[in-house]
């Protein structure tokens, strides 16, 4: 078996087995904007639940194909890609605040037609955001949810944000990138968090990432407040970016809310421990329709 306690990242290798089977599909999105979502249907049950899964800013097929390997053996798995990633189609005239990302998690289900009687949502840092505003304004009703690392607000400096709103989006892409990389070899610790991070600025588009500056002022406190459907949140004590106390202001805030305390990145990323952490979230989701 894999086990990425035991070797380098760069010798880690990922059976990407989801990524490689999954249909890739464009989906059109009001203002004309074309998001893409991979999807792979196994379920031969028409019954079973269905798993959204929203990743966080920027995020790239490495950091969370090993989880996708362990979910899609057992449920129809869609995972939906937003505006600021290298494979969506847009143009400058696109709009990227959180109300248009929320939005656009509404239209992806819409598109599929699903029933969301029968339907989990799995979203990480970033991702959580987006699901939260489209939740809060009653854009979606899913049967249950899981909230991965979900961010209330951007971790950046202050000074970086402010950097990122006066360059053009040319210099974001060289000095604007050596910043944040800079950053993220400060904030985080050598090892799979800070590849799958420096990965994904390494990616990032100027013109795309500039779009969703707004959402670097956004406090989605007051939408996680609104949840409504069976939800389950991870705390992480050793993640410096998705802090531990983001996950307990959204217990004080949504009572009704489990805390889900798990050890560190690599169990929720690789393997061995996304296998335990992929039966967690099969726990998760049986609860939520037995109780349906």
């Amino acid at each position: 078996m894999k086990d990425a306690n035991t070797q380098g990242v760069e010798d880690y290798i990922q059976d990407e087995l989801f990524w490689k089977e999954s249909q890739k599909e464009y989906i059109k999105m009001r203002d004309g904007v074309e998001l893409l979502c991979f999807y792979t249907k196994k379920s031969k049950d028409p019954e079973k639940p269905i798993i959204l899964f929203i990743p966080g800013y920027g995020t790239g097929v490495f950091s969370w194909s090993d989880l996708w390997d362990e979910l899609y053996q057992d449920y129809d798995l869609y995972v939906f890609d937003s505006r600021e990633k290298d494979t969506s189609k847009v143009k400058w005239k696109h709009n990227g605040d959180m109300n248009t990302l929320g939005y656009d998690v509404k239209e992806a289900i819409e598109h599929f037609n699903f029933d969301q009687k029968k339907l989990f949502i799995i979203s990480a840092s970033y991702g959580c955001s987006m699901q939260g505003r489209a939740l809060a304004q009653g854009w979606i009703n899913p049967a249950g949810t899981l909230l991965i690392g979900p961010s209330l607000k951007f971790i950046l400096p202050r000074k970086v944000l402010w950097l990122a709103y006066i360059l053009p989006s040319i210099l974001m892409r060289f000095p604007g990138k050596l910043i944040v990389k800079t950053w993220v070899k400060m904030m985080v610790p050598p090892g799979f968090q800070r590849k799958a991070y420096l990965d994904f600025i390494g990616r990032a588009s100027g013109m795309k990432w500039k779009k969703t500056l707004s959402t670097s002022r956004w406090d989605a406190s007051e939408d996680y407040s609104k949840i409504k459907c069976p939800t389950w949140v991870t705390k992480d004590p050793n993640d410096s970016l998705h802090l531990v106390e983001f996950s307990e202001t959204i217990k004080r805030l949504l009572p009704h809310a489990t805390i889900v305390d798990v050890p560190d990145y690599l169990f929720m990323h690789h393997y061995p421990g996304v296998k335990e952490f992929g039966k967690m979230i099969k726990g998760y989701i049986e609860e939520t329709f037995l109780n349906k």
